[in-house]
C-alpha cells in the first residue's frame, strides 16, 4: 500500500510539473488548479492524451459524465480559454482560406499538420495570412 501511495505522489508531482511548464503565471496557476482538482481523473480518463495545447481539459470534457464534479467545474471554468482560442483559430483559418485551397488541400487536418504547410509556403501567402502565421503558432502552442 505505501508503495501504490509513493508511486501516486511521483505521477501528480510529475503531471503537475507537465501541466504547468513553460506557462505564464495566469496559465500556471490554472494549470495548477486544474491539476489539484482533476488528477485522478486525468490520470483515469486521459492519460494518453499528449500534454499541452488544452488538450486535458479538452479530454476531461468528453468524459464530462464521468469525472468528478469538483473537476467537472474545474474543467468548464478553463474551457473558457479553450473556447476562445477555438474561435480565434476559426478566424485564422478563414482569413487563410484561399491560402490553404491552394498550397495545403491535400494535407490532412489535424495535429498542426495545416499550420506546417502553410509554413512552409509562408514566402508565397496572402499578406493577411501571412501576418497571422505567427498567431497561429502562439494559439496551437498554448
Amino acid at each position: 500500500m505505501q508503495k501504490t501511495s509513493t508511486l501516486m505522489q511521483v505521477c501528480l508531482a510529475i503531471l503537475s510539473l507537465v501541466l504547468t511548464a513553460n506557462l505564464p503565471s495566469p496559465a500556471k496557476a490554472q494549470q495548477a488548479t486544474l491539476a489539484a482538482d482533476c488528477t485522478s481523473d486525468l490520470l483515469k480518463y486521459c492519460a494518453q492524451v499528449s500534454a499541452g495545447g488544452d488538450r486535458g481539459i479538452a479530454c476531461l470534457i468528453a468524459y464530462e459524465d464521468k469525472i468528478s464534479p469538483r473537476c467537472r467545474m474545474t474543467a468548464y471554468i478553463a474551457s473558457g480559454n479553450l473556447g476562445n482560442r477555438m474561435k480565434e483559430l476559426q478566424a485564422m483559418a478563414k482569413t487563410c482560406s484561399s491560402d490553404i485551397l491552394q498550397y495545403c488541400s491535400k494535407v490532412p487536418a489535424g495535429g498542426g499538420r495545416i499550420y506546417d504547410c502553410l509554413k512552409s509556403n509562408q514566402a508565397t501567402l496572402t499578406d493577411d495570412c501571412r501576418s497571422g502565421v505567427p498567431r497561429f503558432e502562439t494559439l496551437l502552442k498554448d
